[in-house]
């Protein structure tokens, strides 16, 4: 039998807890990601990576861009049944995305983006690690890193301030 995925969360909010403006935007984050540079430790991040679970907002925003994450399979979290695209391994419930991921036999696996998807990890006990950038601005108001849903405990394994007055915050999930 094969052993349990790991999942991981790696994400930037303002201070105030928003991940993209009121329009769905992260244009905002471009200073500080430009202070960053390299030192955001996302290379090697992603090298580990062989799968992504994102919303269906999330999904659309990332293919406006062009798939950036090469031939990893992404997972993309709808109500819609029926919804489709590039490099779409699976789409559903958060449930059904964990059955396919497990068929796959993904290894390791980033849910990125969007609040209520960030929530349904959380709520269905998905994630090992979290890393949130606590970026040096106050949005006022926006999409929130975490959606409404019940209360997860985590223990902070290490904190480490970064280029442009940027905290990382990496946690373990208590529960």
């Amino acid at each position: 039998m094969s052993t349990r995925p790991t999942y991981v969360g790696y994400i930037a909010m303002s201070l105030d807890g928003f991940i993209a403006d009121t329009s769905g935007s992260i244009d905002w984050l471009d200073p500080f990601n430009a202070a960053l540079g390299d030192d955001g430790d996302y290379g090697t991040f992603i090298s580990d990576i062989d799968a992504l679970i994102m919303g269906r907002p999330t999904y659309q925003q990332v293919m406006g861009w062009g798939w950036p994450y090469e031939n990893r399979a992404g997972y993309v979290l709808t109500h819609r049944t029926d919804f489709t695209g590039d490099h779409i391994a699976a789409a559903g419930s958060i449930e059904t995305l964990r059955t396919a991921i497990e068929a796959k036999e993904h290894r390791h696996i980033w849910i990125m983006g969007g609040g209520e998807t960030q929530r349904a990890a959380l709520d269905a006990n998905m994630f090992d690690t979290l890393s949130v950038f606590i970026m040096p601005t106050l949005l006022g108001r926006g999409l929130p890193c975490f959606g409404a849903g019940l209360q997860h405990n985590l223990t902070l394994t290490a904190s480490t301030q970064k280029p442009g007055g940027i905290l990382k915050l990496d946690y373990a999930i208590k529960d």
